[in-house]
């Protein structure tokens, strides 16, 4: 099985193959090759929690308190990477109601200077927090992984919005970590009764929107991104039922807009996925369950969607493929 770094360069060679023209209607399948050969679901290892202490929970009432009063002009590069970090807290007024709120409120406010973006956006993307623990069975490093790319949609939106700080250098590592992240992660909880919204799919959704509307990605990587999407969903093996599918579906949705490209490769996509499903022998399994009625969720949600594209409403109908 390969390692995080070997699936990498795998990753990194498709892309190449894809934007010369190589590949495209087997991209599917060559995608669906390097996910199966990823070494996954290891022994867990320690992960190192963020302290969630006095200096943490003083910090962010502070900076809510001046928030509020239109009082906060700044922060230092060290408070703002404190509240990058505690998006790994597994309390979820610390990360959720406490760094993830913060973090949007300070960027909506203009607090942060270009340079504090730069350092924010690199240590999203960097494998410190974006592919923690990741190769690993379920573990609480799925917090900083899972609310390190909800903040990189974000900055995208940010940067698009009139900053300009994503330069092509991190735009070409984006690209490469979002689809080296999905690739290999296989957490699909959505709400935990003790530690909050996980959600790491839905914010997966939310990142592959907000790069669907980017003028200067060029339509390979897009392709590629739908693709290692695709077919990874095609191989969870547990259930995605937090309104996942639906945030997927709007995604899909958009990114068909932008070009007929798209629907075609998305019906190559499901064609394959209705046919490997068709020729499959195996032993029933929860497992099995889980990724048929996965599957029949986000087809659902795609029909259902008012944004979603002629071609893939008349295929879905005709093939009546998306009820059990």
């Amino acid at each position: 099985m390969d390692t995080i770094n070997e699936t990498r360069n795998k990753i990194e060679g498709l892309r190449i193959d894809l934007q010369i023209g190589k590949i495209f209607s087997s991209l599917g399948r060559s995608t669906g090759k390097i996910i199966d050969a990823a070494k996954q679901n290891l022994p867990q290892t320690d992960v190192t929690l963020p302290d969630d202490g006095v200096q943490i929970t003083d910090l962010l009432q502070q900076l809510r308190e001046d928030l509020g009063k239109g009082q906060l002009d700044a922060v230092t590069d060290d408070e703002l990477t404190a509240i990058l970090d505690h998006l790994g807290s597994p309390n979820p007024i610390i990360r959720d109601k406490g760094a993830f709120y913060i973090f949007n409120d300070l960027v909506q406010n203009q607090v942060l200077s270009k340079e504090q973006l730069i350092l924010a956006f690199d240590r999203l993307t960097s494998d410190e927090m974006l592919l923690s623990h990741i190769n690993e069975k379920e573990n609480d490093a799925v917090f900083l992984r899972s609310f390190s790319v909800m903040l990189i949609s974000t900055l995208i939106y940010i940067d698009r919005a009139g900053e300009t700080f994503i330069d092509n250098e991190r735009k070409n590592k984006l690209v490469e970590q979002i689809a080296l992240y999905i690739t290999l992660e296989n957490d699909t909880r959505g709400f935990d009764e003790q530690h909050g919204w996980i959600h790491a799919y839905t914010h997966i959704g939310n990142v592959l929107d907000e790069l669907a509307s980017d003028n200067d990605l060029i339509r390979a990587d897009k392709i590629l991104l739908m693709s290692v999407l695709i077919e990874k969903y095609r191989r969870l093996k547990t259930p995605l039922i937090f309104g996942e599918a639906g945030r997927l579906a709007v995604y899909i949705a958009d990114q068909l807009e932008e070009d007929d490209v798209y629907q075609q490769f998305l019906l190559i996509e499901l064609r394959e996925w209705r046919r490997s499903l068709a020729s499959a022998q195996v032993r029933e399994t929860a497992g099995m369950w889980n990724a048929i009625f996965n599957r029949q969720r986000l087809l659902q949600a795609m029909i259902l969607n008012p944004n979603m594209a002629k071609a893939i409403i008349e295929y879905l109908e005709d093939s009546n493929d998306f009820t059990m």
